[in-house]
C-alpha cells in the first residue's frame, strides 16, 4: 500500500492546498503501485479472481466518481470520515491477528459475499477517489477478514487493484479540474516524491517473501495507527 494518508497529512502541514495534495498524491501513488504490482506478479501473488472482482467497483466505478465529486463535497467530512475508517481498519487486522477466527483460508468466494464485498470496496473506491487516497488499508481487511484471503496474496491483490484506481480516481481530478480551473496536480512536489516512492516499493515488494504473514499484518495494524492518529491530530488543530 502506497500510505497516502501520511502523505497528504505532511502535505496538508507544510501548507500544500488540500485538492492539489490530493490529485499529487494519486500521481504519487501511482508511481509507487508500478514496481510493486510488477515484482507481485511475477511473484505470481495476485489473486486475479477477487482482484477483478474489486477492480470493477472500488478501482473504476467508484474512484472514478469520487474524483469527479471532490469539489463537491465538504473536505472536512471526507477527511474526518477517512480518519474513522483508518482506525476502524487498524482494529480490525489487530483482531484478526490476536484474536484469529477458527474459519480457515478459502480461494472459493460464495456469490451474495462477493456482491457485499464488491459494494464495500465501491463506497471505498468513491471516499478514496474524492480525497486523493488510494485507502488500500480500508479494503485490505475486507479481503482478509471477510473474505478469509492470504495476508500475502491480500497485499499483492490489493496493490494491483491500487495502481488501477489511481489512473481512473486521477482522470475524475483532471475532468473537475478543467472545468473548475482549480490545480488538482503539483509537478514539482510531485516529481521527487513519486521517484523515492518507485525505488521503495520496488525494494520492499521484491523481498516481502522474508517476512511472515503475522509480521506483515502486526506492522500494517501499527501504520495504521499511526496514520490515524495524524490524521486526527491534523483534524483538531
Amino acid at each position: 500500500m502506497p500510505l497516502g494518508p501520511i502523505r497528504v497529512f505532511f502535505m496538508l502541514l507544510f501548507g500544500v492546498e488540500a485538492l492539489v495534495a490530493f490529485g499529487t498524491n494519486l500521481a504519487i501513488s501511482f508511481s509507487m503501485m508500478i514496481p510493486t504490482v510488477w515484482n507481485n506478479f511475477r511473484s505470481k501473488r495476485i489473486d486475479l479472481r477477487m482482484g477483478i472482482m474489486f477492480l470493477i467497483s472500488g478501482a473504476i466505478i467508484g474512484p472514478l466518481f469520487g474524483g469527479l465529486l471532490s469539489e463537491a463535497l465538504s473536505q472536512n467530512f471526507l477527511l474526518w470520515s477517512v480518519t474513522i475508517l483508518i482506525f476502524l481498519s487498524g482494529f480490525l487486522i489487530f483482531k484478526a491477528v490476536h484474536f484469529p477466527s477458527k474459519k480457515i483460508i478459502t480461494k472459493k468466494i460464495p456469490f451474495l459475499k462477493s456482491v457485499i464485498a464488491s459494494l464495500l470496496n465501491l463506497i471505498i473506491g468513491a471516499l478514496g477517489g474524492a480525497v486523493g487516497m488510494v485507502l488500500g488499508a480500508l479494503r485490505y481487511p475486507v479481503m482478509v477478514n471477510y473474505l478469509r484471503a492470504d495476508a500475502k496474496s491480500a497485499s499483492a491483490t490489493n496493490s494491483y487493484i491500487n495502481l488501477m484506481f489511481t489512473v481512473f480516481a486521477f482522470i475524475g481530478h483532471l475532468v473537475t479540474s478543467g472545468f473548475s480551473g482549480n490545480s488538482h496536480f503539483d509537478f514539482i512536489l510531485f516529481l521527487p516524491l513519486a521517484i523515492s516512492g518507485f525505488i521503495g516499493s520496488y525494494f520492499g515488494s521484491k523481498h516481502v517473501n522474508k517476512y511472515s504473514n503475522s509480521f506483515i499484518l502486526k506492522t500494517l495494524y501499527i501504520l495504521l495507527f499511526i496514520m490515524g492518529f495524524l490524521m486526527l491530530i491534523r483534524e483538531i488543530l
